[in-house]
């Protein structure tokens, strides 16, 4: 058989990820079919569809080969596809059934689409595409199939209308799976609506799928097969911390910003009846599990953060134990891990107002900046703003709502390092009443690699002099090394420790006198060490009491920022 593409290979992409139809064909309808295969299994106490096996669950990355005849690649793309875990929606007015909705999520090239895998108690298995639109799909042999038709009412007769069958299916292979897609084109003769019925060819040795056979309903003129794409996908490793578990919500979705992977670490005896301090980080790929990262270092924030959580639970049963104790009790926390977003990084981690303060020349050039290796600083305009918002107001409510966790500044802390560092600083600058402590590692002031007429320095001390948030009820951390990028840091760094003392900060090394505020400033210099993740893990490990002690809650409202 051979196998032809449509001429515009936008139109096979839209196929790819089932598109509504005023994306594929202009004045079109859509219907769908149930395969003909029992999906689900049932019992006395839950829904147990055969599609509900736990090693299936992951991200998988492969590359998509786009035929343009039976044996030639047209094209090819970088794909991903992800399974998540399934929800349990009870039952509502609308719909009697309890449902398992599995998190289903393709990501091709720039693009990402979102769906739920849909298995309910009236044994159906469907693809929610959350727009109104389902489609029916079916489950066996390790395989997940799938099977839409859209139909083109542009011609001049309803019964002339020629429609697109898209067949798709994923084959399950412990550690991959192989995904195909078909479209075939379809003119009714009659008023029969029916089109094709598939069923896979599979190799009884290997198992995989080596084609389709179609069953033509004799109401249908089939067309030779529109397009053909194949895709072997493979497993890719999560972060395995030594200690806890990792939540992972792969793209998390964001009016704002690129959707990005974020990583929610929770300890091992993580309770919900109980409720948390939060740590969000930047870069969060980089701070759990060495295995899984680009240069095989680590932060440790789970073994850190573990120890002061085994402290802190028991100094509380010590306190709870003693009937004379009236010390509030410590708190433990869960991290948030925020992904950064490859060649956006710079962009989003650059603080924003910082860089409108600077003259059109300065900012020209800061744009044209390039690193060592002579690529660019900056791919697109500086959005740290709608970064924050995204943290603010998309993420961290989301955080609150699906974990236990405390959700005033006194427990909420934001940190990072280099670039993310610096955004940290922002963070709590622009929003004191979310934020009570920032971590800023290896804070990277120059904001550019060039100290050479680099007026981003200034910018800085300017505007944290007239942003710096109350010390009544806010910590900073900041540290640096003397090597490689860090020695760029330390006479920024002076002019920022000079404000903070102008400001009524008490650094933890100073002596405490009476009716003074308790230490709430920290800067650390580490002689000999540099701008790496081992740095970090140090600094972090040695202020991890400093940054997770609760500060005292402000008894004045006016203390609160609006932005709370």
């Amino acid at each position: 058989m051979r196998f032809t593409l449509p001429p515009f290979y936008s139109l096979l992409f839209s196929l790819l990820f089932w598109s509504s139809p005023n994306e594929i064909l202009s004045q079109s309808e859509q219907t769908h079919r149930v395969l003909p295969e029992k999906t689900i299994e049932l019992n006395s106490k839950t829904i147990r569809p055969a599609f509900h096996q736990e090693r299936f669950f992951g991200h998988y990355k492969g590359i998509l080969n786009v035929y343009k005849n039976a044996t030639d690649i047209g094209m090819t793309a970088n794909m991903e596809i992800i399974f998540g875990p399934p929800i349990t929606t009870p039952p509502t007015e609308k719909n009697l059934n309890p449902q398992l909705r599995y998190s289903f999520i393709i990501k091709y090239e720039g693009d990402i689409r979102r769906y739920e895998l849909v298995a309910d108690a009236s044994n159906n298995l469907y693809i929610d595409e959350k727009n109104g639109i389902r489609i029916d799909a079916a489950y066996f042999n390790n395989t997940l199939f799938s099977e839409f038709t859209v139909y083109d009412n542009s011609q001049t007769s309803d019964f002339a209308a020629i429609s697109s069958t898209i067949f798709s299916s994923y084959k399950f292979f412990g550690d991959s799976i192989q995904f195909t897609l078909t479209a075939q084109r379809t003119k009714a003769k009659s008023q029969n609506n029916d089109t094709l019925h598939i069923v896979p060819r599979i190799n009884p040795i290997d198992g995989k799928i080596t084609g389709y056979d179609t069953s033509e309903i004799p109401a249908v003129e089939s067309f030779p097969i529109q397009s053909y794409q194949c895709a072997t996908l493979d497993r890719q490793p999560n972060a395995a911390p030594s200690q806890g578990r990792i939540d992972r919500l792969h793209y998390f979705p964001s009016a704002f910003v690129t959707a990005r992977n974020v990583d929610v670490w929770l300890p091992s005896d993580y309770n919900p009846n109980k409720k948390y301090g939060v740590i969000y980080m930047h870069d969060g790929q980089n701070l759990f599990d060495g295995n899984s990262t680009w240069n095989h270092q680590e932060w440790g924030i789970d073994e850190s953060v573990t120890a002061y959580n085994s402290s802190t639970h028991s100094k509380n049963k010590n306190q709870s134990d003693s009937s004379t104790s009236n010390l509030s009790p410590q708190t433990e926390y869960i991290v948030v891990g925020i992904w950064n977003d490859g060649v956006n990084r710079h962009s989003n981690y650059f603080p924003q107002k910082v860089y409108e303060s600077l003259t059109a020349k300065e900012k020209a050039a800061i744009m044209e900046a390039k690193r060592q290796n002579q690529s660019d600083v900056f791919y697109n305009p500086i959005n740290s703003d709608d970064y924050l918002k995204f943290i603010v107001y998309e993420l961290r409510p989301f955080i609150n709502k699906t974990y236990s966790t405390y959700t005033d500044p006194a427990h909420t802390i934001i940190g990072g390092s280099s670039m993310g560092g610096l955004i940290s600083m922002y963070a709590i600058c622009e929003y004191p009443g979310v934020f009570g402590t920032a971590a800023c590692f290896s804070t990277h002031w120059p904001g550019i690699f060039e100290m050479k007429n680099n007026p981003i320095p200034d910018a800085m001390v300017r505007y944290f002099k007239t942003k710096i948030p109350d010390p009544i009820n806010h910590k900073i951390l900041f540290t640096h090394g003397t090597e490689g990028l860090d020695a760029l840091y330390g006479p920024t760094q002076k002019r920022i420790d000079r404000i903070m003392i102008k400001y009524g900060y008490r650094h933890s090394m100073d002596k405490p006198m009476k009716n003074s505020l308790p230490a709430n400033w920290n800067t650390q210099v580490d002689q000999g060490l540099g701008h790496q993740e081992s740095t970090w893990q140090k600094q972090f490990h040695d202020n991890t009491g400093f940054l997770l002690m609760p500060i005292p809650a402000p008894t004045d409202p006016d203390m609160l920022d609006s932005n709370q």
